[in-house]
């Protein structure tokens, strides 16, 4: 995890990050200030769209990272570890997503960031959505971190799209067929 700070003139915006390490897949959110209070928030939310387990997070030492998002990991069980200072190489594969991050998309919106946080961030989902979803990036394989975690994680497996069709009850065939039949419009 790490915060990207951006400036124009007086003003700052952050962009907090998220990163599976395996999979590259990854989470984002701008927000106004930064504190240990709207991380915690952020990672309360994101742990839950994140599609593999949390075991552990690395961070660097800012302060933002302490008090109630600390304590949240505690609660969790999750370790926390952290970056000596001004080591950047033991979070590098973060620090090479905010690079991306700001090559590929920030440099093309950045004045929408400080104009409207609310449609930059949807441009944000929008682009996480291509980059886990579409851009190639696990080597040698080139699958893209949505294929990779389908592929290393057998529990992916056992949801409905690889779920068998079943005889479906007389009941709720009769629901069924009256929608197909109708085509929705009847």
């Amino acid at each position: 995890m790490d915060a990207i700070e951006l400036r124009m003139g007086e003003m700052r915006r952050y962009i907090i990050t998220m990163i599976d390490e395996h999979s590259d897949y990854v989470l984002a959110l701008a927000v106004p200030s930064l504190n240990s209070d709207i991380v915690n928030h952020f990672f309360s939310r994101a742990a839950r769209l994140f599609p593999v387990g949390i075991s552990q997070i690395i961070t660097d030492n800012g302060k933002e990272f302490l008090g109630s998002f600390d304590k949240t990991l505690q609660e969790a069980a999750i370790k926390h570890l952290w970056t000596y200072p001004y080591t950047p190489k033991m979070n590098s594969i973060c620090e090479r997503f905010n690079r991306a991050l700001r090559e590929q998309f920030i440099e093309f919106n950045e004045i929408l960031l400080f104009e409207d946080l609310a449609l930059f961030n949807l441009k944000l989902a929008e682009y996480l959505a291509l980059y886990n979803s579409k851009r190639l990036h696990k080597a040698p394989a080139l699958m893209t971190p949505e294929e990779y975690i389908l592929k290393e994680n057998k529990n992916c497996n056992m949801w409905w799209t690889h779920t068998q069709q079943t005889h479906r009850p007389p009941r709720l065939g009769r629901y069924v067929g009256w929608l197909v039949q109708t085509s929705g419009y009847g």
